[in-house]
């Protein structure tokens, strides 16, 4: 379903529409709470972070609306976590007071580029496999087109293949893949062209699990915050998160 690139844009859809809507008016609410919104703004208040802010059940509904749409019998049928809650607000991204240079520079040039689950452990930050994605679904709750999600198509190809020989027959959260990770993504910002995910309330896309991807920053004058749900659910089985072909 996803395909070569490593991502499909779904047409529009009456049932993500109505989804959307529901999605919309919660995350209003959370958004607009001063406690959540001061433990999840980043980047100069310019991006609301939302891991895990959507208040949906685990079969995806939320508010009563339930949650279906064109992907449905081409992904795996998995509990699903509360959706992320991405928000990004005018002048994206802002450097934060903590933030290096070197970190504000890549989020600007690379879109932040990376591959989700990959999770940065100790004081040297270490990258291990600590949550094994099967796919990430993006579900748009505006219009608003600006600083959208940039994809490096082909990556998933690329990330794959160095995964797996850094792995062998281990378990992937057993393994430092550090300098595989990075190797590889240096590989595909040389052999592939970054393309912009651009899709509206009531389309829907879908991102394979080992993709390299990221957001732009904001370009234009807008003023209209853009907000993303999206859904990661992981494998029970984390050896699934290589073995499996899709």
């Amino acid at each position: 379903m996803i395909g070569a690139d490593g991502f499909v844009v779904f047409d529009a859809d009456p049932r993500v529409t109505a989804w959307a809507d529901a999605a919309a008016r919660a995350a209003g609410r959370i958004t607009t709470d001063p406690e959540i919104a001061a433990r999840n703004l980043r980047h100069g208040d310019t991006w609301f972070v939302g891991v895990d802010a959507l208040p949906n059940t685990p079969d995806g509904s939320v508010l009563g609306v339930p949650l279906a749409g064109p992907w449905d019998g081409g992904v795996p049928v998995l509990p699903l976590h509360p959706a992320q809650l991405s928000v990004i607000y005018p002048g994206y991204p802002r450097r934060d007071a903590d933030q290096s240079e070197a970190n504000h520079r890549y989020r600007l040039d690379r879109c932040a580029a990376h591959v989700d689950g990959l999770l940065p452990e100790g004081p040297q930050r270490r990258r291990f496999a600590r949550e094994c994605h099967a796919y990430i679904l993006g579900i748009p709750l505006d219009d608003a087109g600006d600083a959208p999600t940039v994809i490096w198509p082909g990556s998933h190809h690329i990330m794959k293949a160095a995964f797996a020989r850094a792995i062998g027959d281990r378990a992937p959260g057993d393994v430092d893949l550090t300098d595989a990770y990075h190797a590889a993504r240096r590989t595909v910002f040389d052999t592939c062209d970054p393309v912009a995910i651009t899709a509206a309330k009531g389309q829907s896309f879908l991102i394979h699990r080992h993709a390299l991807h990221g957001t732009a920053p904001w370009s234009g004058t807008g003023t209209k915050p853009r907000a993303i749900a999206f859904f990661r659910p992981e494998y029970p089985d984390p050896m699934d998160w290589l073995a499996s072909s899709a």
